[in-house]
């Protein structure tokens, strides 16, 4: 069964499913694994940091808090041996450019290998930056993660 996420959400998933986001831009996607388990979790986040604003209606459209609410949620669920997957983080837009210098498409790859680092889970493969955009699914059942790319195909991550 394949279970969509959007942006500023997270899901979770146990085998036989398939996570699957669309539509990254500058957005990343936060793919995390336990083989072990065989359990998988994305989220689709928006923006590196809550604290940039004063006020929000969705909290995990933040990548400082849709990671460690997803990390939280898979370790109740018996994930002990995360592995991360980034995507996404592309420069779309020509005044993309954040007042800090960095597009936010840089920050929010910067910001999450940041949280994982802090929660000790290992960034093992990315398919980020660039100027495209991506679609991403995460297969369960055997950990695979496929990266759609707009007018470039697929891989496997």
């Amino acid at each position: 069964m394949e279970y969509p996420v959007g942006i500023g959400e997270f899901r979770v998933a146990v085998a036989p499913g398939i996570l699957v986001t669309r539509g990254l831009g500058s957005c990343v996607g936060v793919i995390l694994y336990d083989a072990d388990v065989r359990l998988g979790g994305l989220a689709h986040v928006m923006l590196p940091n809550s604290r940039d604003f004063t006020s929000f209606s969705n909290p995990y459209k933040f990548a400082d808090l849709a990671i460690p609410a997803l990390i939280s949620e898979m370790r109740a669920r018996g994930a002990r041996m995360l592995r991360a997957r980034l995507v996404g983080g592309a420069r779309m837009f020509a005044n993309g450019v954040t007042r800090a210098g960095f597009d936010i498409g840089d920050r929010n790859i910067i910001q999450a290998r940041v949280i994982l680092t802090a929660f000790a889970v290992p960034v093992v493969a990315e398919d980020v930056g660039g100027s495209v955009g991506r679609t991403v699914l995460l297969d369960v059942s055997l950990g695979k993660v496929t990266v759609r790319t707009a007018g470039h195909g697929e891989k496997a991550l």
